[in-house]
């Protein structure tokens, strides 16, 4: 998993637990109220993107005709690639021989097929190595494909970085319809200028009225069903995740639970002893020589800035009646955007996920004055739907070697053949 991982020793965020610490000073334990009125300086903030994303926006549609084409063959090559992975040509059936990365693959699952045959009958070592270097030769043309599409996307989209700091804040985003219709030009012919002034609702672009109305709108996705881990087309590893989101206006909350997976050769003996020394103390049978794991959990909170000058975020289980019991990460308020954390998990906290126990996002203003006072601002919360289902299925297909044997299939050892079907 191409992830920014934490030794295992740090098992919680060193912010964690000095946060609980200090809300554990208050004269009385911190309440999360009902959401009322929005966040002090959303209104301004919202009022400010709507306006600023309506040239960015614009821009994007038409980077997005200019780039279909290309994005296209990228879908493709990616289809492509993993059935060449799991060697299953139905996936991308039928095949267009115009198009020359086809027309590889489909000659690469004849050759295959032909020479799995022939071992079957002959039990020829050379034939299982002919079946490699064919694999590789066509991964290598595969990929070649698809750095020449990027190359040419980049020359497109140029190194306008402006653009795309912006854009962040922008795609996905709902606006405010007024600020919308006051930054088009008169007769703007972009589709968000137009879904604007026309009040489209089944357009591409989502408005509320007012901002104030925003945080009324809120969104969340159950627990998604973990699948075993695979191949992406970029050589990477995916699936054996699962993970909800919660938003609220324009803020998007993600959490997730996945593997941290590293080779054992990228980490000194003494990381890789805390890898394996973790796992068998949370009774996890892990007997993989090439990767060490550790279940983490992962944290995005995607948010430009303070909504009410807050200080700190404190993800925690329950009401934050008992911050030491319940809260698991914290985080700084960060006034430059996007915030991610991704840690080894305790034995403690994945235990309660698997319980289907509620887990909340808040804000809150710590002072560091001599009473140490502090106040809950505002909180998001996760639906817990699918939750235990999802998070136990994830960690039994870690416990009970079926994630290692994927691994050993997707990375044999040396002078071993993975078996697969056409």
């Amino acid at each position: 998993m191409e992830r920014p991982w934490k030794p295992v020793s740090t098992l919680l965020p060193a912010g964690a637990l000095a946060v609980a610490a200090i809300l554990m000073t208050l004269g009385a334990p911190p309440q999360v109220e009902a959401q009322g009125a929005p966040p002090p300086n959303m209104v301004a903030d919202e009022v400010e993107r709507s306006r600023s994303c309506v040239p960015v926006l614009s821009r994007l549609e038409e980077l997005n005709q200019e780039l279909a084409p290309l994005s296209r063959r990228v879908d493709r090559i990616e289809a492509l690639y993993q059935a060449v992975a799991l060697e299953d040509s139905l996936r991308v059936a039928p095949f267009d021989d115009a198009r020359r990365e086809d027309r590889l693959v489909r000659e690469w699952f004849e050759a295959d097929g032909d020479l799995a045959r022939e071992y079957v009958e002959s039990e020829d070592e050379a034939l299982l190595e002919e079946r490699r270097r064919l694999r590789a030769e066509l991964e290598d043309e595969l990929e070649e494909a698809f750095q020449t599409i990027s190359q040419e996307a980049d020359e497109i989209l140029g190194e306008d970085e402006d653009f795309f700091a912006a854009l962040g804040s922008c795609d996905g985003a709902i606006l405010v319809r007024s600020a919308v219709v006051e930054a088009c030009d008169a007769g703007a012919a972009s589709a968000v200028c137009q879904e604007a002034r026309e009040g489209d609702v089944d357009g591409e672009y989502r408005f509320v009225d007012s901002p104030e109305d925003l945080w009324d709108v809120e969104q969340l996705r159950p627990w998604t069903s973990p699948a075993g881990i695979g191949p992406r087309p970029d050589g990477g590893l995916g699936g054996a995740s699962t993970g909800t989101v919660a938003r609220r206006g324009n803020v998007r909350l993600a959490l997730g639970v996945e593997p941290i997976l590293l080779e054992r050769g990228s980490v000194s003996a003494e990381e890789a002893a805390e890898f394996d020394a973790h796992l068998e103390a949370m009774g996890f049978e892990w007997d993989n020589p090439r990767f060490v794991m550790a279940p983490a959990v992962v944290v995005n909170l995607d948010i430009d800035r303070p909504l009410a000058d807050e200080s700190h975020y404190l993800l925690h289980f329950d009401d934050l009646s008992d911050p030491p019991s319940q809260v698991f990460w914290s985080a700084v308020a960060d006034a430059d955007g996007p915030i991610q954390g991704v840690f080894a998990a305790p034995d403690e906290v994945l235990a309660r996920l698997m319980s289907g126990d509620d887990v909340s996002l808040t804000a809150v203003r710590l002072t560091d004055d001599e009473e140490m006072e502090g106040d809950v601002l505002y909180s998001l919360s996760f639906t817990s739907v699918g939750q235990a289902e999802a998070v136990t299925a994830l960690l039994s297909y870690m416990v009970d070697g079926q994630l290692s044997d994927d691994l050993a299939r997707l990375f044999p050892p040396e002078g071993a053949e993975g078996e697969g079907g056409h």
